[in-house]
């Protein structure tokens, strides 16, 4: 019993010398609009112009790559507070092979942060993302993390069939949770937040799933394999949330 106290205060440690803590700072409004463009070439630049009262204004979106997808986005300090004296959006496309103009949705001024995907052979805009974007997204992520964690799984000594469907069931059920809960629920700024403590809700439920459902190995193995192969997860996740569009 005292050994399993010490253990899971030890994991409760790691996890609170890890966690994200808040900070004091200003912080910038959010994004006019965000427009993702998938496999854009490297010149591409978008631009909005729009009437802002009796002025027309144009404005650079700044561009975020990651993996196959770029993200432009939008901002402007005072849209928010002046957001009743924007209109006519049209959004201005400039690169080596294409040059063409589009009328921005007149919701852009009074929606909070709207989402776009722009295809540039169609020379359309269409509000979210790609239909296969979130599948593909997911099943990497949770593809490569139960790799990772197969082999903490191996290495601690489990063999049987049993054991691995055990292993895949949970796993499958609890990184789908995960991925889909962030990728769904998870404000772009917070993913982080969500990823963090959706994954001590994990660690939880495997460390109970696979102290009772494993019999190969004794209990404290399970345990300490729940505890490995979440603590690399975590790591994994982390970097996964980073290069990874979601």
């Amino acid at each position: 019993m005292k050994n399993k106290v010490v253990f899971i205060l030890l994991f409760v440690l790691i996890f609170s010398a890890l966690m994200p803590r808040p900070a004091k700072a200003d912080v910038a409004p959010p994004y006019i609009v965000t427009i993702v463009v998938i496999n854009a070439p490297s010149d591409l630049e978008l631009s909005a112009r729009y009437t802002k009262g009796s002025v027309t204004e144009t404005k650079l979106f700044q561009r975020k790559d990651v993996a196959w997808e770029s993200k432009f986005r939008l901002m402007d300090y005072y849209f928010w507070r002046d957001y009743k004296l924007y209109s006519n959006g049209v959004l201005i496309v400039e690169s080596k092979d294409y040059n063409f103009e589009l009328p921005l949705p007149d919701e852009i001024f009074y929606k909070f942060d709207m989402l776009y995907t722009l295809d540039l052979k169609s020379k359309t805009l269409t509000e979210g993302k790609p239909a296969w974007q979130i599948p593909v997204s997911v099943g990497l992520q949770i593809i490569v993390t139960l790799l990772l964690e197969g082999i903490v799984f191996y290495f601690f000594g489990y063999r049987e069939k049993r054991s691995w469907l055990v292993f895949l069931i949970t796993n499958l059920i609890t990184q789908s949770a995960l991925y889909i809960g962030i990728t769904y629920i998870g404000i772009a700024g917070y993913s982080i937040i969500y990823f963090w403590y959706g994954a001590i809700v994990v660690f939880i439920i495997e460390l109970i799933t696979f102290a009772l459902a494993l019999k190969e190995q004794n209990k404290w193995k399970a345990i300490g394999y729940a505890f490995f192969g979440n603590l690399l997860s975590l790591v994994l996740g982390n970097i996964l949330l980073a290069i990874l569009p979601f």
